[in-house]
């Protein structure tokens, strides 16, 4: 693979085409021609990886990252406090 752009590439082919008509050609060949020399590989590399590799399912558990149960139980114990409060001044 070769991580040279694509007009280091056209001079060292050594071709009689106008670097367009090349350049149509290559691409209709499959040639991979970097934009931006090795990031641009890279980048395409790294996206093949991410799509292969399998999204783990949320843990439906946390909420905030905090337990789902630890969370409705301190809610439920503040609705309780203010609950008690509203009804012990209603008396």
């Amino acid at each position: 693979m070769s991580f040279q752009s694509a007009n280091q590439q056209y001079k060292l082919s050594g071709s009689s085409l106008s670097f367009t008509e090349w350049i149509e050609r290559e691409k209709a060949k499959g040639v991979v021609i970097p934009k931006e020399g090795v990031t641009d590989v890279f980048e395409s590399e790294m996206s093949k990886v991410e799509q292969e590799v399998e999204v783990e399912p949320k843990n439906s558990k946390r909420v905030l990252g905090l337990n789902r149960n630890m969370l409705m139980l301190s809610g439920l114990v503040i609705v309780g406090a203010i609950a008690y409060k509203f009804y012990a001044n209603k008396e």
